[in-house]
């Protein structure tokens, strides 16, 4: 028992904020991670929590103040509060309802608090081989540690973190590589029969453990009375497996009661919408992608938002959740704006009431708007065009970005097809005057006529 308690999980250590003042680790073990923190950041107060007296006992030794406490059965607030950094290392598969401790950490943590987390990937290779062979047999250490009790791989440590009130990124990892085996290349071949690129296939099934950095999301201006806007949901769909483990079982628009229509069969994100808007029952009609996740809060913080836009008469111009807006400065010409976790990425910036361009995997749209979803644009760049259009209108940026933690679990590598190039020569052709539109995945520029093609 004394070899588990006194590893070092170095990923860990270097995960955790250099800045950090007063931490909060829970499974401290021995105090070795603590130890060494406080070695190389004098000045730091570190408390540890375990459940193990032996640990406890150890980890006095090193460590400000140490508890004994069971995660799952027993009151937090002896912690008194005020952490500005949790470390969470190899904890939280071994509780019972870790969503339910995430709650109890959000109100221990200072505003602009951090949780540093390691989990392990149950989404393994090496786990997906035993379940292959009927065998899953658990072990003394590792992924199949016969005390765990809750299984993650990205997506759900993700929307786990989320569900919690904290936005995650994945800040490190370690791998153990899909091998060159007859087995590793079938179940490749598997994931890509689902939809799944082979890069995306093995990125996941070679990822061990997560080293994740989680940023408290503040959630204070929910608690105020105000309006909320009733809202329908459009979701296109040709992965039935992806909508319902994404948008169909969002606690967000469980939340507020949203109206879920989902569609099956459309050729273009424009034939997508008015399908869904003649169906829609609510003035505002947010058209996602089929692998949208809405976290706990997040659809109050959806509908808080749309209803103040409502109030104030802006609902002429579409509202996205990504994008960029000019900026004009020396440095820069546009910055980044609105709030997503992009895969494994955090994407947080301020949100903005001139945006140039924003990301379709969420869009609004109230039926009083009078711009519409150009079909030759067909699945792409159409929430760019969207913004433009609103642009010409209002003869400036109109479009709002708002700062709403959704989740775009997307399976897609990072190359962009074929047909998104078309849809940006079409955008270029539409709007002959502009040389060049900003957007997430790059500035589209129009070709020189001194350039060869």
């Amino acid at each position: 028992m004394s070899n588990y308690y006194d590893g070092l999980n170095l990923k860990l250590l270097a995960a955790i904020p250099r800045e950090a003042r007063r931490v909060l680790e829970l499974g401290c073990a021995n105090g070795r991670l603590g130890q060494r923190f406080k070695e190389l950041h004098p000045g730091v107060t570190w408390w540890g929590v375990d459940i193990a007296q032996e640990a406890v006992s150890a980890a006095s030794a090193h460590l400000d103040r140490v508890f004994k406490l069971n995660l799952d059965t027993d009151d937090l607030a002896v912690l008194e509060g005020g952490f500005d950094v949790i470390v969470i290392g190899d904890l939280l598969e071994h509780l019972h309802d870790p969503v339910k401790t995430l709650e109890k950490l959000y109100d221990l943590s200072a505003s602009g608090a951090q949780i540093v987390c390691c989990l392990p990937n149950m989404a393994h290779l090496s786990v997906i081989e035993r379940l292959v062979a009927g065998d899953i047999s658990y072990d003394q250490m590792g992924l199949l540690d016969q005390t765990h009790t809750r299984f993650f791989s990205p997506s759900s440590a993700f929307k786990t973190f989320l569900d919690g009130g904290w936005l995650p990124h994945l800040q490190d990892q370690y791998r153990v590589e899909v091998p060159q085996t007859h087995f590793a290349a079938r179940i490749v071949e598997a994931a890509q029969a689902l939809g799944l690129p082979e890069e995306t296939a093995k990125r996941n099934l070679g990822l061990y453990q997560m080293i994740l950095v989680c940023k408290k999301w503040s959630m204070a201006a929910l608690l105020k009375p105000g309006p909320n806007a009733p809202i329908s949901i459009i979701v296109p769909v040709n992965r039935p497996w992806q909508y319902e483990l994404n948008v169909a079982r969002s606690p967000g628009l469980r939340e507020i009661n949203a109206e879920i229509i989902a569609l099956q069969g459309a050729d273009s994100a424009a034939s997508a919408y008015q399908a869904g808007a003649q169906r829609a029952s609510h003035a505002w009609r947010v058209m996602v992608h089929q692998d949208v996740y809405f976290p706990t809060g997040s659809g109050f913080a959806l509908a808080r938002q749309l209803a103040l836009l409502e109030q104030a008469g802006r609902t002429a111009a579409p509202v996205g959740f990504a994008g960029l807006e000019d900026v004009a400065s020396p440095q820069a010409l546009v910055r980044y704006a609105g709030m997503v976790i992009d895969r494994t990425a955090l994407f947080s910036h301020p949100g903005s009431d001139g945006a140039l361009s924003i990301d379709e995997f969420a869009v609004a749209l109230h039926r009083d708007s009078p711009l519409a979803i150009d079909p030759s644009l067909g699945w792409h760049l159409w929430g760019t065009d969207l913004c433009l259009q609103a642009e010409a209108r209002a003869q400036r940026p109109a479009t709002q970005i708002l700062e709403v933690p959704l989740f775009h679990n997307s399976t897609t590598g990072y190359t962009l097809p074929d047909v998104y190039y078309e849809s940006a020569q079409r955008l270029l052709d539409k709007y002959p005057r502009l040389d060049r539109i900003p957007t997430l995945c790059g500035e589209i520029q129009r070709k020189s006529a001194n350039c060869p093609a």
